[in-house]
């Protein structure tokens, strides 16, 4: 018998966002739940189905989730509206809050956001006091001088062994120099803000999100990053006073893609321990019941969601 229960959900003003609920097969349910957002372009379940494994892994202490696909992602439909990206994510989240919220009577969030995903989290944790823990992997950084000089002089030293950044840089010097290959290459879909837009906008919503005492885990991997000795990668925010609430943690032996089953499962422990920490932290007088759930006949009436499930669950 499995620790979990996994129900599709349709939802959003239109309908048109699809996500998986996984919740504790029997017993109360914690008093937080969990939002597992997508990373980058890529559906719901996370680099090799990380999002999964973590749902089913948080479900079995108690925590119940939803991972859902944002506007236009994944299988969600787009938008109806015009808003820009961010917004819009921002609406999509707090629809799949609203209906845990309905569904399993959980008024609290933690929300965990992969790479771009850390900063649809942090915008969210901004605007909506529910959410009372963000985790944020291989978001924001804005790495010290030193970090920048180590992480160059080691990846230039792995050229010559590493098949990859030979691939990459054989590319780059073919786009610099060939007017051909110059115009086939795709054109960006992404227009960057600049570095000091950035840095505003991180020092903004990182004191409005100390100020309401939100539990903030930032967490980095070796990949990305390469080396850290005391929080290089917060650069000049190390030592403001709004970040000395958040927890930091360098992992140097996990890959940005959690590619190997050991940086998987070094992911899932230390994620699982901080929101089994915000949850003991939470200040709920009681565990929460479930007050309105989906019947399993019902869940399944919808083919597209059947759909999603049978995909989430293809190992």
């Amino acid at each position: 018998m499995s620790d979990y229960k996994e129900t599709p959900v349709q939802f959003g003003p239109d309908g048109s966002l699809i996500g998986i609920i996984t919740t504790p097969a029997e017993g109360p349910l914690a008093p937080v739940a969990c939002l597992m957002l997508n990373m980058g372009a890529n559906y719901r379940i996370g680099p090799r189905r990380i999002n999964v494994k973590l749902a089913r892994q948080m479900a079995a202490r108690g925590i119940s989730s939803v991972r859902l696909d944002l506007a236009g992602l994944g299988d969600s439909g787009p938008a109806a509206g015009s808003e820009n990206f961010l917004t819009q994510a921002v609406l999509d989240m707090q629809a799949a809050m609203n209906l845990i919220q309905t569904m399993l009577g959980v008024r609290r969030f933690i929300v965990i956001g992969l790479c771009s995903g850390a900063v649809n989290g942090m915008s969210l944790t901004v605007v909506d006091s529910r959410v009372v823990g963000l985790l944020m992997f291989d978001g924001h950084a804005f790495p010290s001088r030193r970090a920048l000089v180590e992480r160059a002089i080691r990846r230039a030293l792995a050229v010559p062994t590493n098949p990859a950044v030979i691939g990459k840089t054989i590319r780059w010097l073919q786009r610099k120099f060939s007017s051909k290959a110059a115009a086939a290459a795709a054109p960006s879909i992404y227009e960057p803000e600049s570095p000091k837009v950035v840095a505003a906008f991180f020092r903004r919503s990182m004191k409005q999100i100390a100020e309401r005492n939100v539990s903030v885990l930032m967490l980095y991997t070796g990949t990305m990053h390469v080396t850290d000795r005391r929080r290089d990668q917060l650069g000049p925010f190390a030592n403001e006073p709004f970040m000395q609430r958040v927890e930091y943690q360098f992992i140097g032996n996990i890959d940005h893609s959690l590619t190997s089953m050991a940086s998987q499962q070094t992911f899932m422990e230390v994620v699982c321990d901080w929101a089994l920490r915000v949850t003991q932290g939470a200040t709920a007088a009681s565990p929460v019941h479930a007050t309105t759930t989906l019947g399993r006949s019902e869940a399944f009436t919808s083919s597209r969601l059947a759909a999603a499930l049978q995909r989430d669950s293809v190992a």
